[in-house]
């Protein structure tokens, strides 16, 4: 064991060392495009693709490096001069594509070595010195009202430019090879939250969100306090895990106060009735949970879960070749439960005949349409008598009448009704 520990030291005091292939940028370091690029954290908390790759080759078992897609050819030539030596680098990396993406990603984080103590101190103290000196940067941005240039915060920490440059690709290399050492606790994490069984996250998703909580550990960790890594970085990745649980799982997505509000009454509810016996009353579960009664129903409300109309049905497991379960057709729940109200067809006809009536009304006279829509309530909805028309208007009964059959003796012409009959066939 203490031979391996010493070998790792040595491979993780050479990554630290193995600056090659991670130039400077061109931008001048004391432009204003360097000071936005600080400002966004494009240069410094970004991890670069190379130091991502010599931290994995790093990780990596000796005897999975020789069964390795990932390889690196180098190719040296001489020209004529004596004094001059090229040497080619090329990166050749194989990808997996498809459902085998995950499953091969995993098994592949199986063949990282396991870091000892010693590593993590010496990764650690990298790490923390670039949150050292960010901290520095934010301090002096507040004092500059303005993100400073790679001059400026070189110059407040005392050291050069390439100094601070080559520092900041020295933590990154760090920090890539704690992540890359630590993966394996992410996919334990997540294997353990989706075999719960609790929510319908999937485990890309879970492996995502680790990965991040995992990251923040790297920032956050102190390797002075002599705790490993892995007790400390299981806590930030669960934390992370079960936030995306919290914003996903659910249709309609409820604050993480109100879901430790709705976990509070479930508990309570359960040592209540252990205690009683019985199922408790909403007023004893209010005052075990120190709450009004409205507020435990509001709570039990908005832990009611919604199903999606467009989740597909499946059959209960059954015997024999039926003992996985299939699919019911592939219907869905929005094609076996059928909508009391109108279907979005029928309310757009409704809406375009009561526009071409409208219309059709419109060629009538003025007294004729009046009388025509206090008749058949096409303004409110509501029809009124010819004797209520009647006293509106001042004259007789009979004088509507002889106006309304008049009126729809002319709405039943063909050429005017010729826009309703597609709505209407007895006309």
């Amino acid at each position: 064991a203490e031979e391996n520990s010493s070998t790792m030291s040595k491979r993780i005091v050479k990554l630290l060392s193995d600056d090659q292939g991670e130039e400077d940028d061109d931008i001048p370091d004391y432009s204003e495009e360097a000071a936005n690029e600080l400002a966004d954290k494009k240069v410094y908390s970004r991890i670069s693709e190379e130091a991502k790759w010599k931290a994995n080759m790093v990780m990596k078992k000796k005897a999975a490096i020789s069964n390795d897609p990932n390889l690196v050819i180098e190719s040296t030539s001489r020209n004529p001069s004596p004094t001059k030596r090229i040497t080619t680098k090329v990166l050749a990396s194989v990808k997996e594509t498809g459902s085998d993406t995950i499953r091969e990603y995993v098994k592949s984080m199986g063949q990282h070595e396991l870091l000892p103590q010693e590593s993590e101190l010496l990764l650690g103290r990298q790490i923390q010195l670039l949150v050292k000196w960010e901290g520095v940067r934010h301090e002096l941005e507040e004092k500059l009202v303005r993100p400073p240039t790679f001059g400026e915060w070189s110059t407040k920490l005392k050291i050069s430019v390439p100094e601070l440059k080559k520092q900041i690709r020295r933590s990154q290399r760090a920090k890539a090879a704690m992540i890359e050492a630590n993966l394996r606790l992410v996919v334990t994490v997540a294997r353990q939250t989706v075999k719960q069984g609790r929510t319908e996250i999937n485990f890309q998703d879970a492996c995502q969100e680790g990965i991040i909580g995992l990251s923040i550990a790297c920032e956050k960790f102190d390797p002075e306090k002599g705790f490993r890594f892995s007790t400390y970085a299981v806590w930030w990745i669960r934390r992370e895990v079960n936030r995306n649980i919290h914003t996903q799982s659910r249709s309609v997505r409820l604050p993480a106060s109100a879901m430790k509000k709705i976990n509070d009454i479930r508990i309570n509810e359960r040592l209540l009735m252990t205690t009683l016996g019985r199922k408790p009353t909403d007023e004893e579960v209010a005052s075990k949970c120190n709450m009004t009664i409205e507020k435990v129903l509001f709570y039990r409300k908005s832990a009611k879960d919604v199903e999606s109309l467009d989740k597909t049905l499946t059959s209960k497991p059954g015997k024999g070749s039926a003992a996985a379960g299939t699919e019911a057709n592939g219907k869905t729940l929005g094609t076996i439960i059928k909508d009391a109200g109108p279907t979005p067809a029928e309310i757009a006809s409704k809406e375009m005949f009561q526009t071409d009536v409208r219309r059709l009304i419109k060629t009538l006279s003025p007294r004729e349409q009046a009388v025509i829509r206090l008749r058949f309530g096409l303004d409110d909805g509501t029809p009124r008598t010819l004797d209520f028309i009647g006293q509106k208007f001042g004259v007789e009964m009979e004088k509507i009448r002889k106006v309304e059959a008049k009126a729809l003796l002319k709405l039943r012409q063909p050429y005017r009704n010729q826009s309703v009959k597609c709505y209407i066939s007895d006309l």
